[in-house]
């Protein structure tokens, strides 16, 4: 239907968000939920995945999980983000400043693109050195850096203290400190949902769990 001087029909802003877009959300939630502590497993057992002790198949699961996760969480990443260029969000309760919740939404997609890529790079880098070999990318199916597999290095291999910027140290650091910056901004996100829950008492979290605005 067209306006009265010919104009294109005016859309009516969405109201909650689409069912796509809430398995996404919820589904990258539960996959950083998974991914985060198995990284940590997978670092705490590190010297018995090495040498075969008590822990190596712990190890071994751990990274199996981390890293498979890993590189399907930024290709989630895209097609949530390309979805949410085609649908857009539900505008926030009357005066409510998108700044800081737009913000924190945008530094959350540009984390889950720039971790995967510092934990891939990082494994890319390190050749072997000292005593350590290589380290391996183990996914459920196979060897990714191993022979026949699948996943190639998006770094050239050089041993951890080589002269150069882009080294193992260098990717690792990145990785981590990204990480620390996720966890402040998931609890920004995180505490910015409960607070319009149970103090503005508005629509915002009841939108993204999908249920009808009160």
């Amino acid at each position: 239907m067209m306006s009265p001087k010919g104009d294109p029909p005016m859309t009516t802003p969405p109201t909650a968000w689409t069912r796509t877009t809430r398995l996404l959300h919820w589904g990258m939630a539960l996959a950083v939920l998974i991914i985060v502590p198995a990284g940590y497993v997978m670092a705490w057992t590190y010297v018995d995945g090495l040498k075969g002790g008590p822990l190596a198949s712990l190890h071994v699961r751990a990274s199996q999980v981390h890293h498979t996760l890993g590189l399907l969480i930024p290709a989630f990443a895209l097609v949530r983000l390309a979805w949410r260029l085609r649908h857009p969000a539900p505008p926030l309760p009357q005066g409510t400043s998108a700044l800081g919740p737009r913000s924190v939404q945008a530094l959350l997609y540009v984390l889950l693109l720039l971790l995967p890529l510092t934990g891939w790079a990082a494994l890319s880098s390190l050749a072997s050195a000292a005593g350590y070999p290589a380290p391996q990318l183990w996914f459920f199916a196979h060897d990714g850096f191993g022979p026949g597999g699948r996943i190639p290095h998006i770094v050239t291999p050089k041993p951890w203290n080589a002269p150069s910027l882009f080294t193992y140290g260098v990717f690792a650091r990145a990785h981590r400190y990204l990480i620390y910056l996720g966890g402040v901004l998931l609890l920004a996100h995180l505490g910015g949902a409960l607070w319009h829950h149970f103090v503005r008492k508005d629509n915002v979290l009841r939108a993204m769990l999908g249920r009808s605005p009160r």
